[in-house]
């Protein structure tokens, strides 16, 4: 019997769940039970910010308590989904870590700012993949996965065109901070969140990669989530 728990993987709202299926795919070969629950197909358009984590919910019917896994937007997307569904951890991957409760929107002051310039005249937003400068798509990790057009195109089928407004939403934590939290950054823009990660004395790991790293290096990010699942059954064998 398998008694590692389940693992679920939540995208960031602006791709699609195909960008973690080279990481799930890495984990189940190493025995994990996998879930990546895929918003877009169920719901044809990305529903608001505030209502994520209820359509996740309704997406998973597990007997376990799983460990929420979410990348970039996710880490408040998870954090909120716990007060949903059982849960007995918590990985945030390359985002912000949310407040212990209130209204949270998503992303920082800045990075809102930066996206609601993007819009056009009718209030639309571009692909998230047309986001960025030439410098900032290499941090992304978009200039290495346009290399491969295959994977490029995938990644680009599965982005949802949201309007300016949708970030104008706000996310109404109830806490969540009693559940067992880890932290992997695998971009630079991201160095505030893994400090504060260690402050908080949870199992931090730094990986200078991208923030597409699920998608670009599934072998690492695979093994980085193995390696704070194990820090989470060691804490609890001590308990």
């Amino acid at each position: 019997m398998n008694s590692r728990p389940n693992l679920v993987l939540v995208t960031g709202p602006m791709v699609g769940a195909s960008s973690w299926s080279p990481t799930a795919d890495r984990l189940r070969a190493l025995g994990w039970r996998v879930h990546v629950p895929d918003i877009l197909a169920a719901t044809a358009t990305l529903p608001p910010w505030r209502e994520l984590s209820t359509h996740y919910a309704r997406l998973l019917s597990l007997e376990e308590a799983p460990i929420l896994v979410g990348h970039s937007l996710a880490t408040v997307v998870i954090a909120d989904l716990a007060g949903r569904i059982p849960a007995c951890g918590l990985i945030m991957l390359d985002g912000e870590i949310p407040p212990e409760s209130g209204a949270v929107p998503p992303g920082s002051d800045s990075f809102r700012k930066f996206v609601t310039g993007l819009a056009d005249c009718d209030g639309y937003l571009p692909p998230w993949s047309d986001w960025y400068d030439n410098r900032r798509r290499s941090l992304v990790g978009i200039e290495e996965i346009a290399r491969d057009a295959d994977a490029f195109a995938a990644l680009r089928r599965d982005q949802p065109r949201v309007m300016r407004r949708w970030f104008d939403d706000r996310i109404d934590l109830v806490s969540w901070t009693h559940i067992a939290s880890g932290f992997v950054q695998t971009s630079v823009f991201f160095d505030h969140a893994a400090d504060e990660a260690e402050r908080r004395g949870w199992p931090t790991l730094r990986i200078k990669g991208t923030h597409l790293h699920p998608t670009l290096q599934p072998d690492e990010t695979a093994a980085a989530i193995e390696t704070i699942c194990a820090q989470f059954a060691r804490n609890d064998n001590r308990e």
